[in-house]
């Protein structure tokens, strides 16, 4: 029997996915100093974010859609009203009284430029009008993801996500304390007992594009979670449980969602996801699989619909992916109106996009049938 190194089809490499691609150095001892932040503060660089959304510049192009991060400087931030607080890391309003967090270290930039992100969130109401009357605003970050240039975007997903953490853990999980960040955030420390540290937290999904047994459908399916997106059709995903490997879990999930067994896995390539549910950081791990069966059992829980797509209709909904009715831009939720398809699937900026497009555009199946 041939192995299935030998039986799958050269894998072409997935192209360079949104929220990837962060050119920023994070290798940086000296984060390390108890007193890097306030030494770092006068040239720096930082980033608002309010929750999930980021603060850009509202650039008048012919859009009027923002298109740059307000990489603000210190000066900048006094403008606005945010100034250092008297320990020296923290920051805070200078009107209203409203304390924010120390600001975080996403890196140094190639001009050696190091670059922050401050979690404005508790600035709320009073910021926003200080923020308009500078030319700024709050965007949120799903709806950058077609707007900013792509190492852009990966500064602000990676922005995001670290607030994000550390708004989660602010508390020590063994014993309840309460935990404050080091090492210009690349950590959290336990106050009561400084051996307990947290650290950035990713979650590992496993999303798969399954070929059938013939290799000429697609198993693609709609989760409950999007159900509000009307026709939409994607690849199947779940996250990777402790001690599972990638494969193991692409099993299983498919399994759980479709009833649909699973024989071998390939895997392709990643994305990160810092708009993951429920806030947190996730790290989408792209594969193509074999079904050895193609009857469907779908899970009435957690999948609205779950069915088998040809190569053709697939190649269809690609093509029709950028179509400005595709619900995932948020401006519809019909179906596409060309093409006799009653679905979309999601845009570039997602790997499931890549997963669909790479499998229907090859005119043999994925794997070979000697498996």
């Amino acid at each position: 029997m041939a192995s299935v190194s030998d039986a799958v089809a050269t894998a072409p490499e997935l192209v360079a996915q949104s929220f990837g691609g962060n050119t920023l150095e994070r290798t940086l001892p000296a984060r390390r100093d108890t007193d890097f932040l306030s030494k770092a503060l006068p040239a720096a660089r930082l980033l608002l974010v309010l929750g999930r959304g980021v603060c850009v510049r509202a650039q008048a192009d012919a859009s009027g859609a923002p298109k740059e991060l307000a990489s603000l400087s210190l000066e900048e931030l006094e403008q606005l009203g945010i100034v250092p607080s008297s320990n020296g890391t923290g920051m805070r309003l200078n009107t209203g009284g409203a304390s924010l967090p120390q600001p975080y270290l996403l890196g140094q930039d190639a001009a050696s430029v190091l670059r922050l992100v401050l979690d404005a969130s508790d600035a709320g109401d009073a910021l926003a009008e200080r923020l308009a009357s500078a030319g700024l605003q709050v965007a949120d970050l799903r709806a950058l993801m077609p707007q900013l240039e792509a190492t852009e975007l990966a500064v602000a997903g990676h922005a995001v996500a670290l607030s994000q953490w550390h708004v989660a853990h602010r508390f020590c999980g063994r014993c309840g304390a309460e935990q404050v960040p080091i090492e210009a955030g690349a950590k959290r420390q336990c106050t009561a007992d400084p051996r307990h540290r947290v650290y950035p937290r990713t979650d590992p999904v496993a999303i798969m594009l399954v070929e059938s047994a013939a290799g000429d459908a697609a198993l693609l399916g709609r989760p409950r979670s999007l159900r509000g997106r009307g026709a939409v059709l994607t690849c199947l995903s779940g996250f990777i449980e402790q001690g599972e490997a990638i494969e193991e879990a692409v099993r299983r999930e498919v399994a759980e969602e479709a009833g649909v067994p699973v024989g071998p896995v390939q895997i392709l390539g990643s994305q990160p996801w810092p708009i993951g549910r429920g806030g947190g950081c996730e790290l989408m791990i792209g594969c193509v699989a074999k079904a050895v069966a193609d009857e469907i059992h779908t899970d009435q829980e957690e999948m609205e619909e779950v069915r088998w797509v040809s190569r053709a209709n697939v190649l269809e909904a690609v093509a029709a992916s950028a179509h400005p009715d595709n619900p995932y831009y948020g401006n519809s939720t019909g179906a596409p109106a060309e093409g006799g398809l009653d679905f979309f699937i999601p845009p570039p900026w997602a790997i499931a996009h890549h997963l669909i497009k790479a499998w229907a555009s090859r005119p043999v199946p994925w794997f070979s049938s000697r498996l």
